[in-house]
């Protein structure tokens, strides 16, 4: 257990964040504290605690369980928390309970209740909530294939072995000398364990491909810029100012839906759409990588239309209605 005491007081040039770790965590003390200036804990997920501090922190580190990564801070010392993690933090909570209320979510973000207001108004028109007064309720039998966005540990362990084909044969098309683009998800990042010994570049904003890499001289570029740790990425307008400055062979991108009778690919983290769509117009070749329980399904936003990639890769789906397109590529069963 974790107990920590935090000063969000923008008037102190100097705060400091004190945690006391019950029992006593080994090669640690039991208490200690540390000198981050307007430190300020943004939101709990399970046994974490994430706290951001200011840009001029020198990179991500970790003490016991509370995750310090640099963020930005508006002229009040406030996080900038973006509006998918507050929409997706949301969710989570109320997976939990039935009702969360403006005041309880402000607080726990460190935002307005007008900022959670709004954010109550979008996932209600999107039809993931119900607003009532000051607060928001749990939406009971969600539509099919518009379920809450998962956090991407949460992914991990889903259709691994689905993921894991995928990335094989995607990884089948790269040849040595090419670069190479890997999106952020975890359909993605199984492709490093079959690229990463080829004479090639990797460029990247995924960090999952980091946590795989077991080739210590493979040629990747990690592309930086706001760090978020719902989807384990950078985003923002650094990272697609980054992304357009390389030309790639290939670009393999993730999806959270696609919807066959449209013909369109879906996105649950509208942050992360601007990458891609950069990453797409400097690649000669874009390939989309779907495990078959997103087929069918939808999200609040559109990512392209299935006909904007060379190639849709996916595993064996069900029986389906509607005839895939002639640019998928189907996985066969070994």
């Amino acid at each position: 257990k974790i107990v920590v005491f935090h000063s969000n007081q923008s008037r102190f040039a100097n705060c400091f964040a004190f945690f006391h770790a019950t029992p006593p965590v080994p090669g640690w003390p039991s208490s200690c504290h540390f000198s981050c200036c307007r430190v300020k804990i943004a939101c709990i997920l399970k046994d974490i605690t994430v706290c951001y501090k200011q840009r001029r922190a020198k990179s991500v580190f970790r003490v016991c369980n509370i995750l310090f990564i640099p963020a930005c801070m508006n002229s009040q010392g406030e996080i900038e928390m973006i509006a998918t993690e507050r929409a997706s933090y949301i969710l989570n909570k109320l997976r939990d309970k039935d009702t969360v209320t403006l005041k309880e979510i402000a607080a726990e973000l460190g935002v307005s209740e007008a900022t959670v207001r709004r954010d109550f108004e979008r996932l209600d028109a999107q039809g993931f909530v119900v607003r009532v007064r000051s607060g928001a309720t749990r939406v009971n039998g969600a539509v099919p294939g518009n379920a809450a966005p998962l956090v991407t540990s949460e992914k991990l362990t889903e259709h691994m072995e689905d993921k894991t084909a995928i990335a094989r044969l995607a990884a089948s098309f790269v040849h040595d000398g090419d670069c190479v683009f890997l999106d952020g998800g975890t359909t993605i990042a199984p492709m490093i364990d079959f690229i990463q010994d080829k004479r090639i570049k990797i460029v990247t904003h995924n960090l999952l491909v980091t946590h795989r890499l077991k080739n210590m001289n493979v040629d990747i570029f990690l592309i930086g810029g706001h760090y978020t740790h719902f989807h384990e990425s950078t985003v923002g307008v650094y990272t697609e100012k980054m992304v357009s400055q390389f030309h790639f062979d290939h670009a393999f991108f993730g999806c959270s839906g696609i919807e066959l009778m449209h013909q369109m690919a879906y996105n649950d983290d509208i942050d992360t759409v601007p990458v891609k769509e950069i990453a797409m117009k400097c690649s000669n070749k874009n390939y989309l990588l779907a495990d078959a329980s997103k087929l069918g399904k939808t999200s609040f936003c559109r990512l392209a239309p299935l006909s904007a990639f060379d190639g849709v890769i996916v595993t064996c789906p069900p029986e389906l209605s509607t005839p895939l397109p002639s640019n998928f590529i189907v996985v066969q069963d070994e």
